[in-house]
């Protein structure tokens, strides 16, 4: 397992012990709404590391822009940060981070670099 999976699961862990003892609904929401972001970016961090197969220049564009080689964690550092910037303009961004391209805003990210 990685940090990742590790950290979702202790949220996932937390969250169904302050269910069991009937928390604020409002901190119940905030739990859910945290692991649904880092459920969102694990996954669309795992999605793009895959994509490598498909595209080896994002490997060279990762690195162009500043993340390192691609293993997992770097990938995901660059994921958190496209998200981050994102403006959702009132939508879920856990839902947001589902539909972005991060192959895609890497390579045009990299490409924005070199010109």
């Amino acid at each position: 397992m990685d940090e990742y999976t590790l950290e979702i699961d202790s949220l996932r862990r937390t969250l169904a012990r302050l269910r069991v003892e009937e928390a604020a609904p409002p901190l119940i929401d905030e739990y859910e709404t945290e692991l649904r972001i880092l459920v969102a970016l694990y996954e669309a961090a795992d999605r793009t590391l895959d994509a490598l197969d498909g595209d080896a220049g994002l490997a060279r564009a990762l690195a162009a822009l500043g993340f390192g080689a691609w293993d997992l964690t770097n990938v995901y550092a660059f994921v958190y940060e496209v998200a981050m910037e994102v403006n959702t303009e009132g939508r879920d961004l856990a839902a947001l981070i589902g539909e972005m391209d991060f192959p895609a805003l890497m390579l045009t990210a990299a490409d924005g670099r070199r010109t």
